[in-house]
C-alpha cells in the first residue's frame, strides 16, 4: 500500500493535485508554456513523473490546469477588489482593478503577462479566451458605467495600460510608483473618452 501524506486518501489526492498544479503554474510563469512538461513539473513538485500522469494524462491537460488555476485566482481577487472598492463608483472600481491587477502581476506571472495562445495546445486556447473575458468583466462593467463612447475600446486600452505597467515592473520599476503613474494615465484617458 502506498504511503499517503494526509488523513484520508481523498485528501492525499487533493494535496498531490494541488502540488502538481502549483508547480506547473510556477513553470508557466517563470519559463512559459513550453516549460510545462510532466518531467519538469515532477521535478518541481518533488513527485514522480508517473504521479503527474496519474492526475494529468497529457502535457496539454497539465498546462490547461495551470492556466485555469492562474486565471481563477486572479479573477476571484479582481472581482473581490472591485466589489469592495471604497465608494463603489465606477472610477474607484477601475482603480481597485488596476491596483490589484498590478499587485497580482508583481507577485507571480499571471494573466496580465503576455500569454501567447500559439504556445498553448488547442484544448487550452478557447478556455483561455473565456477566462480572459471573465477577467475583463469587472473592468468592462465599471467602464460602461462611466458612459464612454466605446466601452470595448476603452476597456481594451485600460487593460493594455495595465499590461504595459506590468512589463515596467518586471524590468525593475517600483510597483507603487508605476501604479500611481498608471492610474493617472488611465484617469486622463477616461476623461478624454467621456467627452
Amino acid at each position: 500500500m502506498p504511503r499517503i501524506d494526509a488523513p484520508t486518501v481523498a485528501e492525499h489526492h487533493v494535496m498531490r493535485r494541488r502540488a502538481i498544479v502549483s508547480a506547473a503554474r510556477d513553470l508557466l510563469g517563470s519559463a512559459g508554456a513550453s516549460a510545462v512538461t510532466p518531467a519538469a513539473v515532477a521535478g518541481r513538485s518533488g513527485l514522480a513523473r508517473t504521479s503527474v500522469y496519474q492526475y494529468f494524462p497529457s502535457t496539454g491537460a497539465l498546462l490547461a490546469a495551470a492556466v485555469e488555476a492562474t486565471f481563477v485566482d486572479a479573477n476571484d481577487a479582481l472581482a473581490d477588489a472591485v466589489a469592495d472598492a471604497p465608494g463603489g463608483d465606477p472610477r474607484s472600481r477601475i482603480h481597485a482593478y488596476v491596483q490589484v491587477g498590478l499587485r497580482l502581476a508583481a507577485r507571480d506571472h499571471g494573466p496580465f503577462h503576455q500569454l501567447t495562445l500559439t504556445g498553448l495546445p488547442p484544448e487550452c486556447t478557447d478556455r483561455v479566451r473565456e477566462l480572459h473575458d471573465a477577467l475583463l468583466a469587472p473592468l468592462r462593467a465599471a467602464v460602461e458605467e462611466l458612459g464612454v463612447r466605446d466601452t470595448t475600446l476603452v476597456t481594451g486600452l485600460v487593460f493594455g495600460a495595465i499590461s504595459a505597467a506590468v512589463q515596467l515592473v518586471d524590468h525593475g520599476r517600483d510597483l507603487d510608483e508605476t501604479t500611481a503613474g498608471t492610474l493617472a494615465f488611465i484617469d486622463a484617458g477616461l476623461a478624454a473618452a467621456a467627452c
